[in-house]
């Protein structure tokens, strides 16, 4: 998402998903647990986790066959151990709920036919699949789930009447389908089985979702946020869509970054650096403690010609970022091209185009630079 920063697959297609909707059609008769399931998924996001737990034992307790506890769960383990890498019990747990969910799932529509809930449950399911592999470097583990998966996406192109969030569904396949590989050409075997979709189609249909849909707001507004600033190169509307995922979810330190990274990019450094003093710092989280390094190193260069404090900033971020490998690749990369940038100012060329060749093999848009 650009929350982090749309290293998506276009066969994650429904990436970000977020199993909220995901719920079986008994559930969805049930309005107080629907809408107790809507405010848990709203907890979740804004990392309130001893309240989406409480959430959680309740539904758990009252339909313990269905998906949605299931979906809920994983979402839960995702954030509250994000970023979630592999080789964890936190890892193991969170696959376990999805592979039970979307099994579940197709088990439902197979026994009764394919209705709308059991359709999103295994969406769901599937794209946080996707998106844990697809940002973890697991190539292989995203194509084999790519039959899948596409068999629940075609699907879902009917039933956009009976949810607005089916437009996040379709929305992604069309604007991913036709833009993904263009940008990386390596998927194109993959993606020449896919009938064609339409990046006009699909922004259109991402800002239906953005603006009606009942659970999946957030990950239209993630995704639209992604698309515009690394995909469209529009800094401006980029920021219009983070910003309202802040809005919403002021705790959620993932999204405060994302944000504070689209207003570097829009220039305007006392805003991000208003938005970052008021952040606690991350002491217990070494990605976020990256992220917010980097970001600082940004406005040492930028806003206060300060060179050597940026350099250290870079520094101290890239190192707590490459621990993370494939997941901190994005802002490892801000922090090389920061160093490039520094070294340009100097006398040291050749560190600069090491620095400069560093950063452009880790960054997924050699144009998101902050060069400017």
């Amino acid at each position: 998402m650009i929350l982090r920063s749309c290293r998506m697959l276009l066969i994650s297609l429904i990436c970000w998903l977020s199993c909220n909707v995901n719920v079986n059609a008994q559930l969805l008769k049930d309005s107080a647990t629907f809408e107790k399931i809507r405010k848990g998924v709203d907890h979740i996001y804004n990392l309130e986790f001893k309240e989406a737990n409480k959430i959680y034992d309740e539904i758990k307790s009252g339909y313990p066959t269905q998906t949605v506890p299931f979906l809920y769960k994983a979402m839960i383990v995702y954030w509250q151990n994000y970023p979630l890498v592999p080789g964890t019990d936190a890892s193991r747990l969170f696959e376990e709920n999805l592979v039970k969910c979307y099994t579940l799932a197709e088990k439902y529509m197979e026994e009764g036919g394919t209705d709308a809930e059991d359709l999103l449950s295994g969406l769901g399911a599937l794209g946080l699949l996707l998106l844990y592999y697809s940002d973890n470097g697991y190539t292989r583990n995203v194509i084999s789930l790519a039959p899948e998966t596409y068999h629940f996406v075609m699907k879902s192109f009917e039933f956009t009447s009976s949810y607005s969030d089916f437009y996040f569904i379709t929305g992604l396949y069309n604007y991913y389908r036709e833009a993904y590989p263009e940008l990386h050409p390596i998927y194109k075997p993959v993606i020449i089985f896919f009938p064609h979709g339409d990046k006009k189609l699909g922004l259109k249909q991402l800002k239906i979702a953005s603006d009606s849909s009942i659970f999946l707001q957030a990950e239209a507004n993630a995704f639209l946020s992604g698309i515009y600033q690394g995909f469209e190169r529009d800094s401006r509307k980029a920021l219009i869509y983070s910003r309202k995922l802040v809005e919403k979810y002021p705790k959620n330190t993932q999204f405060n970054t994302a944000y504070i990274r689209d207003l570097l990019l829009a220039k305007k450094y006392n805003e991000a650096e208003k938005l970052m003093d008021s952040l606690p710092y991350p002491y217990d989280n070494k990605y976020y403690q990256a992220q917010i390094d980097i970001l600082r190193g940004i406005i040492y260069e930028k806003k206060y010609k300060d060179l050597v404090k940026a350099r250290k900033y870079y520094w101290s971020g890239i190192q707590k970022a490459e621990s993370y490998k494939i997941f901190g690749n994005e802002y490892a990369a801000y922090g090389y091209f920061g160093l490039s940038r520094v070294y340009q100012s100097g006398d040291d060329k050749k560190m600069k185009k090491q620095y400069r060749k560093q950063a452009k093999e880790l960054a997924d848009y050699e144009y998101i630079n902050f060069d400017d």
